[in-house]
C-alpha cells in the first residue's frame, strides 16, 4: 500500500476528542486522495467497517493514507509510473482508464485517466503526458504532467532516461450533501468547515530498458515532499517518495503461445512492501488473461487482493483491457470488489503496419 506521511503537531486537542463520539468517519482511502484527520466526517454507516477504518486510523500513528494511484493493469499503463517509458512504444498512443475501488462503500476512491505518448525520431526521443482525476469521500485531486525520455540502444534493446514535471490539485468540499454530523461541525472551532484547495508542483525521474520479450524499469514519479496540508494549524502533511521497481519477461510456450510473468514493487518510507506479482497468457498477440497478486492490505495476513484480468484487441488500432480485483482482509467482508477498465488506441506506426504486441515492452 502507497502512503505519505503526516508529521502532527496536536491533531486531537481535548475539544476535539470530546467530540468524537459526535462524529462518523470518513472513508480512508486505497485507490486515491488523502485523509483529511482535522474532520472525521462519516461516509459509512456499517458500524463493523467504521471500527476497522478508525482503527487503521488511530494505530498508523503518523496518520498515513495512500496518494498515488493504484493500477491493477500496470503493464499497459507504464506512463503512469515512469516517466522514461515516453516513446517506448512504435507509435503514438492514446490512453483512456476507469477505476472504481471498495464497490459498495459510499464515497469509495476513484480514478479517471488520460494520457498519451509520442515517439520522435525514431523513437529516441519520447514524449508522454498524463491527466489523473481522483476522488475519494468529499476529497479530489487532479494531477497533470508533462515527460520526457531519451531512448539509446543497448544490447538487443534500448535503454531510456526520463523526466516528468506535474502539477497537483488536492481539494476538500466540506459542504457536501454527504457529511453526516450528530453536530453542528461550526460549533467546534478544532474542525475545518470551509472548502479547502491546494495546489503543489513536483518533479520525477526514471530509467527503463526494454527488448523483444523483457523489460525493467526504475522510477521515482514524485520527489519533492510538498506540503498538502491545507494550511492547517493542527496537521503539517507532506508528500512522501514512492518508489517504483517492474519487471516482465515474456517466454513462448507454444505456436502462438506466450507466458508473461511480470512485478510491480511500490516502497514508501514507514509502509509495508507492497508487491503486485501477476502472470499473464497471451494468445496470438490479440487476446491475454492473466491473475495478479498484491501484497499488503488492512489486517490482513493474506495480503490485499487478488485480481482478474482479461484483454482484447477489438479491432486492429484499439485494446480493450478489463481487471476486477477480490479484497482479501477484513474489508473483503464488506467490499463488492475492484474494477478496472483500460482503453488504448494507437496510430500505425511508420516503419512497421503489423499488429504491435499486447504485451506494450
Amino acid at each position: 500500500m502507497e502512503t505519505i506521511n503526516t508529521e502532527k503537531t496536536n491533531v486531537f486537542p481535548n475539544d476535539t476528542k470530546r467530540n468524537l463520539n459526535g462524529m462518523k468517519m470518513k472513508i480512508g482511502e486505497t485507490g486515491g486522495g488523502i485523509f483529511d484527520l482535522s474532520g472525521i466526517k462519516a461516509y459509512i454507516l456499517n458500524q463493523k467497517v467504521l471500527l476497522v477504518m478508525v482503527s487503521v486510523l488511530l494505530l498508523s500513528g503518523t496518520g498515513f493514507s495512500q496518494q498515488e494511484r493504484q493500477y491493477s493493469q500496470f503493464m499497459y499503463n507504464k506512463l503512469a509510473i515512469n516517466p522514461a517509458f515516453a516513446g517506448a512504444l512504435p507509435s503514438t498512443t492514446f490512453n483512456a482508464l476507469y477505476r472504481n475501488q471498495w464497490m459498495g462503500f459510499e464515497g469509495a476512491p476513484t480514478t479517471q485517466a488520460l494520457s498519451a505518448n509520442f515517439p520522435f525520431l525514431r523513437q529516441r526521443v519520447g514524449l508522454g503526458a498524463n491527466l489523473i482525476r481522483s476522488t475519494i469521500g468529499i476529497s479530489e485531486m487532479w494531477t497533470l504532467s508533462g515527460m520526457y525520455a531519451y531512448r539509446l540502444p543497448l544490447g538487443n534493446g534500448y535503454i531510456s532516461g526520463g523526466m516528468e514535471g506535474s502539477l497537483r490539485y488536492y481539494g476538500v468540499d466540506y459542504n457536501s450533501p454527504s457529511l453526516r454530523a450528530d453536530q453542528n461541525l461550526a460549533s467546534d472551532n478544532a474542525l475545518i468547515v470551509e472548502n479547502t484547495r491546494a495546489i503543489v508542483p513536483n518533479v520525477g525521474l526514471g530509467v527503463y530498458y526494454s527488448d523483444k520479450n523483457f523489460y525493467v524499469g526504475f522510477s521515482v514519479p514524485r520527489i519533492l515532499r510538498s506540503r498538502i496540508d491545507f494550511k492547517n494549524d493542527l496537521l503539517i502533511s507532506r508528500e512522501v517518495t514512492h518508489f517504483y521497481l517492474m519487471t516482465g519477461y515474456s517466454l513462448e510456450v507454444a505456436e502462438s503461445v506466450s507466458l508473461t510473468p511480470q512485478l510491480n514493487v511500490k516502497y514508501v518510507r514507514n509502509s509495508p512492501l507492497t508487491i503486485d506479482a501477476n502472470m499473464m497468457v497471451d494468445f496470438g498477440m490479440k487476446y491475454n488473461a492473466g491473475i495478479s497478486y498484491r501484497s499488503g492490505g488492512v489486517y490482513s495476513s493474506s495480503g490485499e487482493s487478488i485480481d482478474i484480468l482479461f484483454g482484447m484487441k477489438i479491432v486492429e488500432p484499439v485494446f480493450l483491457g478489463l481487471a476486477y480485483d477480490i479484497q482479501l482482509g477484513n474489508l473483503g467482508k464488506y467490499s463488492n470488489g475492484s474494477i478496472e477498465c483500460f482503453l488504448r488506441y494507437s496510430l500505425p506506426a511508420k516503419e512497421d503496419m503489423e499488429v504491435q504486441n499486447p504485451r506494450f515492452f
